[in-house]
């Protein structure tokens, strides 16, 4: 009996392996010992070679799908053309005035009312040759340079979303009416992206779009723009907060200079600084739907960097807390440009400029070591001047604390 035991098991053994993918041969309903009175029998299946834990024939599958749908990079001239030469490349000891240090946000939206032709011009003025704008979507398609969603901060009046509206109900609204250098810049209008786009073309400026909203109306606004000025593709990039919008812009046009922008908490909070983290939370009152923003931020917070990559960016802009030396040689490493934002005061700019090397973008053109000279021609006496900066800077962490970018 042991020895017909010993032999049952040797042939189960046998069963099994002959059912694996390497033997595709099958045991099926074998005797195993004819002889004794209670033999056993063994039922085998046959099992495929190519069946994967699972985990990860799903995780294998989804690398595939990123590897397969991931973007191309546009021209690296149209790249280096917009955001000048690599800070450490030989061009840039040659040709120092060609490196980009200084973007004006939304215009230098602290000394000059954000979005609009007045700041454009306060930035041409001042020898700042790329600025950064934002882009949304009228109700008749016209693709407006606002920030914002509604006209609250800016106006004072009563409108919430200009999505909602059409572009005659928007066009005679003075947008200035809130700003602290109101009484220099009177009855200022929103412009439309075209109408800013002449005037920047015009004197060689450099752009950054940032696309506001996730509408289909605003991407194909932007390819429209593009396809209908072909020199803006050595001029202008385009950025987002979204990746999937970013995606679909360059999945249609790839020659399109592409960056992303991230803060962190991006999802639950509206504000964000490295002394109190995520604060102002977009909804504080449904603990339910804060907790599950949160939840997103994290895995976001872990993803974004991937997200980048496929949508082949040339650059990526990030809220200034979260950039250290090595986030800027991670970027560096893999061909990106890293810009921060938004970088106002003086002894932030130097170190950006001395320390980080890369460039950022900024509120206010004031304090800038390349335009002292254009300051000094300034009918301001140094103290005014030295006022200006502090009530600036001030209005800025006052002002401007709702959704930097």
């Amino acid at each position: 009996m042991a020895t017909c035991a010993m032999r049952t098991a040797w042939h189960a053994s046998g069963g099994t392996l002959k059912s694996s993918s390497i033997y595709p041969k099958t045991l099926l309903n074998a005797l195993v010992c004819p002889n004794a009175p209670n033999s056993i029998i063994i039922h085998t299946q046959k099992r495929s070679l190519f069946v994967l834990p699972f985990g990860l024939d799903v995780g294998l599958l989804g690398l595939s799908a990123y590897y397969l749908t991931r973007l191309r990079k546009p021209e690296p001239e149209n790249v280096i053309n917009i955001f000048g030469p690599e800070p450490w490349s030989k061009e840039s000891q040659t040709c120092p005035d060609k490196v980009v240090r200084c973007i004006a946000h939304r215009g230098a939206g602290l000394d000059a009312p954000e979005n609009t032709l007045e700041a454009f011009k306060y930035c041409v003025e001042r020898d700042c040759h790329i600025v950064e704008l934002d882009v949304r979507t009228t109700k008749d398609g016209k693709l407006l340079l606002l920030h914002d969603q509604g006209l609250e901060r800016l106006t004072g009046k009563d409108i919430t979303n200009v999505h909602n509206m059409e572009w005659d109900k928007l066009k005679d609204i003075d947008v200035g009416a809130t700003h602290p250098n109101r009484k220099q810049f009177k009855d200022v209008k929103l412009c439309l992206l075209d109408d800013a786009l002449d005037y920047l073309m015009a004197h060689k400026v450099r752009v950054i779009i940032d696309v506001k909203g996730d509408n289909r109306m605003v991407v194909n606004g932007i390819l429209k723009t593009f396809a209908a000025r072909p020199t803006l593709y050595q001029y202008a990039a385009v950025t987002c907060f979204n990746p999937f919008i970013l995606y679909q812009i360059r999945k249609n046009d790839p020659q399109i200079v592409g960056a992303l922008s991230y803060m962190p908490y991006g999802f639950s909070s509206q504000d964000y600084n490295a002394e109190q983290g995520p604060n102002n939370p977009r909804f504080a009152d449904n603990l339910a739907l804060h907790g599950l923003l949160r939840a997103a931020d994290v895995t976001y917070g872990l993803l974004w960097r991937w997200c980048a990559r496929w949508c082949a960016v040339s650059a990526v802009l990030l809220h200034k807390d979260i950039v250290s030396p090595s986030e800027v040689q991670y970027w560096r490493w893999l061909g990106v440009r890293c810009a921060g934002w938004c970088v106002n005061r003086p002894l932030e700019k130097l170190y950006w400029r001395g320390v980080l090397k890369a460039p950022y973008l900024a509120n206010t053109l004031l304090g800038e070591p390349d335009m002292e000279k254009k300051y000094e021609e300034n009918s301001y006496s140094n103290l005014d001047r030295a006022g200006t900066i502090v009530d600036h800077l001030l209005e800025s962490d006052r002002k401007m604390s709702s959704g930097q970018n």
